[in-house]
């Protein structure tokens, strides 16, 4: 495929600079000035890369969005000065990258290879999307904690596993944007996150989101959250309630798996959830912050949503299972039992204990409290078809002479 390199500025020389650094690269580089003859290059022309660099009385940004949204088979690399960088609106702008104007040849190329992989995923996507025609209407479940180290996301990421074992369509959002654990858990590195489907693809893209999805060998389908912790900032409410909507379209199940703290990106998921699963565990501090969560969702309105699951399920001095729901003031929907081994052999080797360790009681609890979430289509047996086929048939015995 044959990809031109546009460079755009109202300094020729910095197309010059462009092109020496992509020489022997087997690049067509051209130099443009002018915003009408990019516009005519690009209707002409065959999907391109723009590099757009400083202006003089124009906003680089504002540029880089009307491009980037209007002609679909383009992707925008900025590369402006150091005191003008402003990664937010670069964000908005819709570019996949952004660098200081005198980067190094080094940094140059690194960025270019992801540019180009990216016009990749998204020519990909674009030539895709008129196959799915049939959309679904898929459960929303949100896993949610207010204390770290309960085993939500291993609980997430199993349930989740065991569901696409009975043949539904499962996606994951990992919506811990700064320390999401989920890839981990699959044990799959990201070539995307959700932070590259709301730069690339969310505006510019009709929000596509297939190219940005991880699959798993198991079929769940997962979008990881963003690579750095700083970035988690770039995404909003209203991103989030996009997403959930484009995968409520494409899968049967949605999980969603939430940092333990109430910004605006969880009460947003939450406001779409279907089920709320309160994932406790034996301890004080975890009653204790459940409860107030549980305060929590009754303001919001939430209450009919929420299911308290007990992770960790085990026997422990000073506290049974009829003091839990003493405390939290609402019955216990699952327990899961406490399986250290188990547990954590899985989360080091990067295989769901649903797959690696199937007849454990922590995996058989998991399965039973998955598929009480939804209703599990069902597939004929061996057995089942035989009867069916033989169905009116009647056979007498024979008499004795």
């Amino acid at each position: 495929m044959q990809i031109n390199y546009l460079v755009f500025s109202s300094k020729v020389s910095f197309g010059t600079e462009i092109a020496e650094m992509l020489h022997g690269k087997r690049h067509i580089v051209k130099t443009i000035t002018t915003e009408t003859d990019l516009k005519k290059e690009l209707e002409a022309s065959a999907p391109s890369i723009i590099i757009i660099g400083q202006f003089q009385h124009k906003n680089p940004y504002e540029v880089a969005r009307e491009f980037s949204l209007k002609y679909r088979n383009t992707v925008v690399l900025l590369m402006l000065p150091a005191d003008q960088i402003d990664l937010k609106q670069a964000l908005y702008s819709g570019v996949v990258d952004i660098l200081p104007q005198h980067c190094t040849k080094q940094d140059f190329l690194t960025s270019i290879e992801k540019v180009e992989q990216t016009l990749a995923l998204k020519l990909d996507g674009a030539a895709s999307q008129p196959l799915a025609t049939h959309q679904k209407d898929g459960k929303i479940i949100v896993f949610l904690s207010t204390k770290g180290g309960v085993g939500k996301t291993t609980l997430a990421v199993n349930a989740a596993t065991a569901l696409a074992k009975k043949n539904l369509a499962v996606a994951v959002i990992d919506l811990d944007l700064q320390f999401g654990d989920v890839p981990l858990l699959f044990d799959k590195e990201p070539k995307a996150t959700i932070y590259d489907w709301v730069k690339e693809s969310l505006d510019s893209n009709d929000g596509q989101v297939e190219p940005y999805m991880m699959k798993h060998q198991s079929g769940v389908e997962f979008i990881a959250a963003p690579p750095l912790p700083e970035f988690a900032e770039l995404i909003s409410g209203d991103h989030v309630s996009r997403l959930i909507e484009e995968l409520k379209k494409r899968y049967d199940v949605v999980i969603i798996d939430t940092p333990p703290s109430l910004v605006e990106t969880n009460l947003v998921a939450l406001d779409h959830a279907d089920d709320i699963l309160l994932i406790t565990s034996l301890d004080l501090p975890a009653l204790k912050n459940g409860k107030l969560a549980l305060d929590t969702m009754t303001l919001l309105g939430f209450t009919d949503k929420i299911k308290i699951v007990l992770n960790r399920d085990a026997e422990m001095k000073g506290m049974n299972f009829e003091s839990i729901e003493g405390v939290l003031g609402k019955k216990v929907f699952a327990r899961i039992p406490s399986d250290y081994m188990t547990v954590i052999s899985s989360i080091n080797k990067g295989v769901p204990f649903v797959i690696s360790a199937p007849r454990t009681q922590v995996a058989k609890a998991t399965l039973k409290f998955a598929e009480s979430l939804v209703t599990i289509p069902k597939v004929p047996s061996e057995k089942s078809k035989k009867t069916k086929r033989f169905k009116g048939l009647s056979f007498k015995k024979s008499s004795k002479s």
